[in-house]
C-alpha cells in the first residue's frame, strides 16, 4: 500500500506546476534546476533607451546592443542564471558571448558607468577602472587610493596582462573606433566584454536608463526599476514646471565657446542630448539646427552674429570659473550680451583636482539633476531654493 501511495505521489507531483520564485536571485546560484521555473520574476522593460533590448526566457536573458559606434555590428549577450544550463550556442550568432548571472567582479572603462554601480550597490564588485585621474565618485577614488581597484589603461593600449591577472567576470567597455578601442583586444584575450552604447542615446532619460543594462548582469532588475522610476519622476516634475512657461518668457541661450585648436564653435543640434535638455528646461537654443542629431562646427564670426544677443550663455568650457578667465581666452567674448549682464554659466561646479567634471559622470545617470539646474538658471522664479549640482555662474575676480 505504501509503495502504491508513493508511486501516486510521484506521478501527481510531476503534474503540479513548478514552484514559483518571488524575486530574482542576486546572490549565489540556483539549486535543483527546473525548466518550468521562471528564474527572473523581476524584469525590466526598456522605455527610453534605443540602443539596447532585452528578451527573457525562463533561465536566461538575451541582451542586444545596437549602434554602439559608427558602423558597429550588433552585439549579443546571453546572461544565464547561475546554476542552470545554458541554451545551445548554435541558436545565437557566432559572436554572442555567454555569462552567468548574477555575475562576479568587473572592470569599467568609462567614468559614466560608476554612478550606476554606486546607485545599484555594486561597488563591492569593482576591481578595475581605466584610470582614476578624472573620477569624481568619492567611494571609487578612495578604493583606488587604497589599492582595492586597479588602473588598467585606455583603449587599445589597455594593460591586457593586468586585466588577465585581475580575472574579471565582466568588463564594461565602449566603442568609438575598433582600431583604437579596448574591446577588440579584450575579446581576443577571451575576456567577456560588454559594449556600453549609452553615449549614443539622444535623450537624457535614454542615457540614464542604461543603469538597467548594468543591473541585468546582477539580476538587479527590481532595484534598477525603482531607481529609474524615481529619476523619471524627478525629471518629469522639473520638465512640467518649465512647460508652463509662456513662449515669450523662454530665454534665448547660447551653448559652448570657440575652440581655437579646432577653429570651430560647436552648436548642438535640436535633437541632440543637449538640445533636448534645453527644450525640456524651457529655453530656445540659438543657432541650433532643428531636427539635427549632431553638432555643427561654426566659425566665430557666424556665432558672433547669431549669438551676440543671447540672454544666457552656457559656456561648458574646461578650466574656466571666472569672467576674467573667459575673457583671457578671447577678448571678443566681452562683447556678448550675456557676458555683460553676468548671465554666463559653466557646468564645472563639481570638478576634481585634475579637472574631472562630475557633469560628465554623475550627470549622465542622473539627468534630473542636470535639468533641475537648467530650469533654475532659465527660470529662477520656478526654483527659488535650488541647490546647484553642476552649474555655476562665472564669478568676477
Amino acid at each position: 500500500m505504501k509503495s502504491t501511495l508513493l508511486v501516486l505521489f510521484v506521478f501527481f507531483a510531476g503534474l503540479l506546476p513548478a514552484a514559483a520564485i518571488d524575486e530574482n536571485l542576486t546572490e549565489g546560484c540556483a539549486r535543483d534546476y527546473d525548466a518550468d521555473v521562471d528564474y527572473f520574476p523581476q524584469k525590466i522593460e526598456v522605455i527610453d533607451a534605443a540602443k539596447f533590448t532585452i528578451e527573457y526566457y525562463n533561465n536566461y536573458k538575451v541582451v542586444h546592443v545596437a549602434d554602439a559606434f559608427d558602423g558597429a555590428p550588433g552585439f549579443t549577450y546571453i546572461l544565464v542564471q547561475c546554476g542552470t544550463p545554458a541554451p545551445p550556442p548554435a541558436d545565437f550568432p557566432a559572436s554572442a558571448q555567454f555569462i552567468d548571472a548574477p555575475t562576479g567582479d568587473l572592470i569599467t572603462l568609462s567614468t559614466t558607468q560608476l554612478p550606476a554601480l554606486s546607485q545599484l550597490g555594486l561597488l563591492n564588485h569593482l576591481i578595475g577602472v581605466d584610470s582614476g585621474f578624472y573620477i569624481n565618485t568619492p567611494a571609487v577614488a578612495d578604493m583606488i587610493a587604497g589599492g582595492q581597484v586597479a588602473e588598467v589603461g585606455f583603449g587599445a593600449e589597455i594593460n591586457i596582462e593586468l586585466v588577465l591577472e585581475l580575472e574579471p567576470a565582466l568588463v564594461l567597455s565602449y566603442g568609438f573606433n575598433p582600431a583604437n578601442d579596448a574591446h577588440p583586444v579584450l575579446l581576443d584575450a577571451g575576456i567577456f566584454t560588454a559594449l556600453d552604447a549609452s553615449w549614443r542615446e539622444l535623450s537624457p532619460l535614454g542615457r540614464a536608463e542604461w543603469l538597467k543594462f548594468i543591473a541585468l548582469f546582477y539580476n538587479l532588475e527590481g532595484r534598477a526599476n525603482a531607481l529609474y522610476e524615481e529619476i523619471v519622476a524627478q525629471y518629469e516634475a522639473a520638465k512640467e514646471k518649465a512647460a508652463a512657461v509662456a513662449a515669450e518668457d523662454r530665454p534665448t541661450v547660447l551653448i559652448n565657446s570657440f575652440l581655437g585648436y579646432a577653429d570651430a564653435w560647436f552648436i548642438p543640434g535640436g535633437d541632440t542630448y543637449v538640445g533636448r535638455l534645453m527644450r525640456d528646461a524651457g529655453a530656445d537654443m540659438l543657432l541650433a539646427q532643428e531636427g539635427s542629431a549632431t553638432s555643427q562646427g561654426l566659425s566665430f564670426e557666424v556665432v558672433y552674429e547669431g549669438g551676440l544677443d543671447a540672454e544666457i550663455w552656457l559656456i561648458e568650457t574646461f578650466g574656466v570659473a571666472s569672467r576674467e578667465e573667459l575673457l583671457a581666452l578671447d577678448s571678443r567674448f566681452g562683447d556678448f550680451a550675456a557676458f555683460q549682464s553676468g548671465a554666463v554659466w559653466n557646468n564645472n561646479r563639481d570638478e576634481n583636482a585634475n579637472g574631472g567634471n562630475n557633469y560628465y559622470e554623475w550627470g549622465v545617470t542622473n539627468p534630473q539633476l542636470v535639468l533641475a539646474d537648467l530650469v533654475a538658471i532659465f527660470h529662477p522664479e520656478l526654483m527659488p531654493d535650488h541647490s546647484f549640482a553642476f552649474y555655476q555662474r562665472l564669478a568676477s575676480e
